[in-house]
């Protein structure tokens, strides 16, 4: 197959570019935009069986309506100056919302009643006039006093809240009374495009009022939509920027090495064609439903094709050159080159597609269509590099090494280097070939003692990496700079609020015995759940609870209401927090519960919170079943007193009965469900870790059962996969601690992407270098012995395989150049990786154990642990032999 695309392309190069630009111009021509197709978020992608996505199914079904469920409060006819409203009665634990954080520091006193009067006259007085002319949409206009006013089901803005509101508005207040919050509820998801319109927006008011603002006042922004926002804008400019540096240091490392142009403009015309007929086919396929796609994925994609398609443009040529020297034509050296070296080609790129292919059996949807999108991009190049890339050779001629530029039957030369300037200096001196031969002398001399050597050093950062491998960050938040507008704006909620108040948990409590059809039935329910957490509440580093027997909380203080007040709430608070709609099928059987937590919802022990919560819970609903079978065995006049005092919220609680085992039984039958960011994030977690084990397996047999095919040594191969897992744990250690000492107090661990994709990238790429590696090595043993073909393939392959880990490391590297810290962290990961892989495992344990293994260290267990085993017709001849 590859002597038939190699005659085929030598035979018609014009008609071989002709053909990839029509590619080329037919797919970028019919492709939608990224943004039509792509999909945004985290969550979103966690499996269909997550608690989390079960809960938000059980909330829609308990509450049908498009929003939390609506109370009409009526005026009051005795007071004309009342008006009607028809909102909602509490904030939908689903929905994405921006927070205007408002502020007063450094005094003593409160916010003053000029400081209120200007959110009420100036910011919430703009925010309606948004809320009426902003509809859904992408583009950041700015507004105008003429834009017409959007149909009610067309805005983005849900509902505005203030201090004002007599249901929520004492949610919206600090205990110190220094700060108030407006919330803005959204229609859209927290990573919805469309927020930015509402966003800007509303940056601009805050821009424009603050020539009015009272002195000492601060205005800032926080909330979910506000981090989704700040997150999609980070990774698009992280994508720009490492498309932009991928190149340049691709251009800048080849000219370095190679220094001749057209080496270099050969592979990155290839790799770039090879990079967009990938992306825009991807957008196709996805625009037809075959593959899934979302924000950010093209940038993994661009980085790992620039990095393996210049190394199979590198790889092509040295074989070029090879037969050049060999005294072939330009079409002849061109045929056998794509001839021999297409099979380790396709040997070395199907290690990594078939390796990263393995994340398609992944739970998290991101991981699933990375390893189809690399895969496929990786396939791409391939192609390109055996067809494209020697097309363009043949058309530039002899000019393809210039300035080294020669007749078309080359002389050979002991080197794949331009004969010219610096490098040919180089060559005269020997120093790049003699550096190998140094290497592979030590080798030689002293193999056990550098293998230990090698083992010894790395093993601390293997250690640190293995006992690190799991303090990883979930949080949005933790992702984005510091200086970012939701990052200051959460860190201003926190000086005034609870830490957990950026996030509050959401818990349902369902279970098919339960009856809360009737408000006193529930509200006892909700009184004994809420009381149980309360008592706890230092335990379960609790803040508040809010319910249907405490719409507020314990934080906010209670005041003496009317009577027409109280029922006005009461009603409020049962349509909120109660299950009821004669349309759900869970009508009576779900209670909803709002929990406020000490700890920050992002951090890593807010995961132990939620799990101990949820046990508690389980235990107030055997406190309840325990009540109410009290309840019920009680028929006389003080147990009508105490029914009386359950539904009123200055009656003494009552002394809580011991559970029987009927009543845990009864508990344990009962379904809790959690919403917020905080149970997504452990399902995150612990989708994750499922899929970190699941890929650890899969990619390492994937990888050694390649190579099984190519060497047919089991022991052998299992070494070489070792030794990749083992610069693996090397290099999660480095990265661990180099981002620990630059981040300093605020790490608070790894982006949980980078332990995933770091292994696969790893032990996918990273083998290529051992294919290439041990291919030469099975070529030089028949003809030098096996000790000596070893030696021999770590001199010839020394310099083209460190030049080719450098560029991609280099590729790589230029991750870091994005603003979001996981991909920052990824980015530094995988160069060190790559170095090592190239620096240390490839020239230092690999040889140095082949040597041991085949110098009998090993004994009789040489042979077992995949020794090389001379065929009689080809084993070498003995000095003095007949």
């Amino acid at each position: 197959m590859y002597n038939w695309c190699g005659k085929l392309v030598s035979r018609w190069p014009v008609g071989t570019i002709l053909a990839w630009v029509a590619i080329l111009v037919v797919v970028i021509t019919t492709a939608p935009t990224l943004q039509q197709v792509a999909k945004d978020g985290e969550f979103a992608f966690l499996p269909e069986n997550s608690p989390s996505v079960l809960a938000e199914k059980a909330f829609r079904e308990a509450f049908p309506a498009d929003k939390t469920p609506v109370v009409e409060t009526p005026a009051d006819p005795d007071d004309p100056s009342e008006k009607s409203t028809n909102e909602q009665a509490q904030l939908d634990p689903l929905g994405s919302s921006i927070i205007i954080v408002v502020q007063r520091e450094h005094v003593q006193e409160g916010l003053t009643d000029a400081d209120k009067q200007f959110v009420i006259e100036e910011l919430e007085k703009g925010l309606r006039q948004i809320q009426e002319r902003t509809a859904k949409g992408y583009a950041a206009v700015p507004m105008q006093a003429a834009d017409p006013v959007i149909p009610a089901g067309e805005r983005i803005i849900r509902g505005i809240w203030t201090f004002e509101d007599p249901r929520i508005g004492p949610l919206l207040q600090s205990e110190d009374e220094k700060s108030t919050l407006i919330r803005v509820e959204l229609a859209t998801e927290f990573l919805d495009r469309g927020n930015k319109l509402v966003l800007s927006r509303i940056e601009a008011l805050i821009e424009a009022k603050r020539s009015v603002m009272p002195a000492g006042l601060d205005v800032a922004l926080s909330g979910s939509a506000t981090v989704g926002r700040d997150m999609l804008v980070a990774e698009s400019e992280s994508a720009a920027k490492t498309d932009h540096y991928t190149k340049v240091l691709v251009i800048v490392l080849l000219l370095l090495i190679y220094r001749a142009p057209l080496m270099v403009l050969i592979p990155l015309i290839t790799v770039g064609v090879a990079v967009r007929v990938a992306l825009h086919s991807l957008r196709i396929l996805a625009d037809w439903g075959v593959v899934g796609l979302f924000t950010g994925l093209d940038v993994y994609v661009t980085v790992v094709v620039y990095g393996s398609g210049v190394d199979f443009c590198l790889f092509l040529l040295a074989r070029y050159k090879e037969e050049l020297d060999h005294g072939a034509s330009f079409k002849e050296a061109m045929t056998k080159a794509v001839t021999q070296v297409g099979a380790a080609l396709a040997t070395s790129a199907g290690t990594s597609i078939v390796g990263i292919g393995m994340l398609v059996f992944t739970e998290f949807g991101k991981f699933r269509q990375a390893g189809v999108a690399i895969s496929f991009g990786l396939l791409v190049a391939l192609i390109c590099a055996l067809t494209l890339t020697p097309a363009m050779i043949l058309i530039f001629g002899r000019f393809t090494f210039w300035p080294d530029v020669r007749q078309e039957r080359i002389s050979a030369s002991s080197s794949f280097m331009p004969t010219s300037s610096f490098w040919a200096f180089l060559q005269q001196q020997r120093w790049l070939e003699r550096g190998w031969e140094w290497v592979a002398d030590i080798v030689a001399r002293r193999p056990g003692m550098v293998f230990v050597s090698a083992v010894l050093l790395l093993t601390p950062l293997a250690l640190v990496g293995a006992v690190f491998k799991d303090h990883l960050s979930y949080g949005l938040l933790s992702d984005l700079p510091s200086d970012e507008p939701s990052v200051m704006g959460a860190k201003a909620v926190q000086k005034h609020f609870p830490s957990g108040a950026v996030g509050v948990s959401t818990f349902l409590v369902e279970h098919d015995q339960f009856d809360l059809t009737a408000p006193a039935t529930s509200a006892r329910m909700s009184e004994t759940l809420t009381s149980s957490l309360l008592r706890r509440s230092e335990e379960l580093a609790v803040a508040d609870v809010r319910s249907q027997s405490s719409p507020h909380g314990s934080l906010v203080p209670a005041k003496k209401l009317s009577f027409r007040e109280r029922t006005l709430r009461n009603k409020a608070a049962y349509d909120a927090y109660c299950s009821h709609d004669p349309e759900s099928k869970r009508k009576g059987k779900l209670m909803r519960l709002d929990v406020v937590f000490e700890t920050d919802p992002f951090a890593r022990d807010a995961i132990a919170r939620i799990e101990d919560a949820e046990d508690a819970l389980r235990l107030a609903v055997a406190e309840h079943a325990a009540r109410e079978r009290q309840r019920s065995a009680d028929q006389d006049s003080a147990a009508e007193a105490t029914d009386e005092a359950a539904t009123d919220e200055s009656a003494a609680e009552p002394a809580p009965p011991v559970p029987t085992a009927a009543d845990l039984q009864f508990a344990d039958r009962a379904r809790i469900y959690s919403l917020g960011p905080t149970a997504s994030i452990r399902d995150l977690k612990n989708s994750t870790d499922r899929d970190q084990t699941r890929i650890n397996i899969y990619v390492s047999v994937a990888v050694f059962l390649v190579l099984m095919a190519l060497l047919r040594q089991p022991a052998l191969c299992a070494y070489l996969i070792i030794t990749v897992i083992f610069s693996y744990l090397v290099t999660l250690g480095a990265t661990f601690l180099v981002f620990r000492m630059v981040t300093g107090p605020d790490f608070v661990g790894l982006d949980w992407k980078v332990p995933v994709y770091l292994f696969t990238l790893l032990l996918a790429l990273g083998e290529d270098y051992n294919v290439l590696f041990m291919s030469r090595v099975t070529e030089e043993q028949p003809k030098h012995g096996a000790v000596a073909g070893i030696l021999l393939a770590l001199t010839k392959t020394g310099g083209i395989i460190s030049s080719c880990g450098v560029i991609m490391a280099g590729t790589f590297a230029s991750l870091m150049t994005g603003t979001l810290a996981g991909m920052q962290q990824m980015g530094f990961a995988l160069a060190f990786g790559v170095l090592v892989d190239t620096f240390v495992v490839r020239p230092i344990l690999v040889p140095s154990y082949l040597v041991l293994l085949n110098n009998g260290t090993f004994g009789s267990l040489s042979n077992f642990l995949g020794a090389y085993q001379p065929k009689p017709e080809t084993a070498p001849q003995k000095a003095g032999a007949a």
